[in-house]
């Protein structure tokens, strides 16, 4: 026997146990869970759109950022190693 087949052998008539609201007690906790998942799915989809527009924010704006060189380079760190001599030829 189920679960339910069990309960409804030990609510012997006269217990006190009344299975009048069975039934809508089990649509309510069924429309319970219908509604958390539900809810779960647009959680998800505003979390994947979330990540979506992030990485294509961050992955086109550092593609389309331009570096300009300053003219206060020459006192740069990089300036003064001698490997950046080198590339600068």
């Amino acid at each position: 026997m189920d679960d339910l087949g069990n309960w409804l052998a030990r609510a012997a008539p006269g217990d006190g146990v009344s299975l009048d609201r069975l039934e809508e007690d089990v649509w309510s906790r069924v429309k319970a869970i219908q509604a958390q998942r539900a809810t779960d799915r647009i959680r998800l989809a505003a979390v994947a759109m979330a990540l979506v527009i992030g990485v294509a924010n961050g992955g086109l704006g550092a593609t389309f950022a331009q570096t300009t060189v300053s003219e206060m380079a020459i006192f740069s760190v990089a300036a003064t190693s001698p490997l950046v001599r080198l590339e600068a030829g």
